[in-house]
């Protein structure tokens, strides 16, 4: 599949995310991305598209300076390039496109993130439900993982979730859990 646009839309009433996919041979994609699977998500996916972007660039002659800050300007410099490259000013465009899904959006319950030898990030999203669930695999560039990561950052701003939940909290619910301490009597809940 060869994609042609990508929206990301909050919708309120749903509190949920609606991601929509066309692609280059009329067919469309809808994506329901709820609050806990985007909080998960997008620190994931931001961490790959470095390394997506990291990859991209070995081979370049600025891709390997010998310190460590400039390596992070020129990173920081080609995320820039690759969002300003992207147009989202163009509104999508709802074609009579065919829905290989159906009408109803699948509603994510797991994303597999992948980088793949050729520099692409396959995406595979998978709706588990009591029934055999739906799944959507798409591989994405650099230039678009960037366009993805911007429109779920707006989205998240416009949706206020962060408000709720401080990244502290988030970056602690992404680490480990503590091993507690031997020495520390339990405590109960009566």
């Amino acid at each position: 599949m060869t994609i042609h646009q990508l929206s990301v839309t909050y919708h309120q009433e749903e509190d949920r995310l609606l991601v929509r996919i066309s692609s280059h041979e009329n067919e469309e994609f809808r994506l329901w991305l709820t609050r806990r699977l985007t909080l998960a998500l997008v620190p994931g996916l931001t961490k790959t598209a470095a390394d997506q972007l990291a990859l991209q660039t070995q081979g370049g002659d600025l891709a390997a300076p010998p310190d460590i800050q400039r390596q992070r300007i020129v990173e920081n410099f080609r995320k820039e390039a690759l969002t300003y490259a992207s147009d989202f000013k163009t509104p999508y465009q709802a074609q009579d496109a065919t829905l290989p899904m159906g009408k109803e959006p699948l509603l994510v319950t797991e994303v597999k993130i992948s980088l793949l030898k050729s520099g692409k990030l396959q995406l595979v999203f998978i709706e588990k439900l009591p029934e055999p669930g739906r799944k959507v695999q798409i591989a994405v560039g650099a230039q678009l993982t960037e366009g993805l990561l911007q429109l779920l950052n707006k989205c998240l701003k416009k949706s206020q979730w962060l408000k709720s939940a401080p990244l502290a909290d988030l970056q602690k619910a992404a680490d480990p859990p503590e091993t507690p301490d031997p020495t520390e009597r339990p405590r109960y809940l009566n």
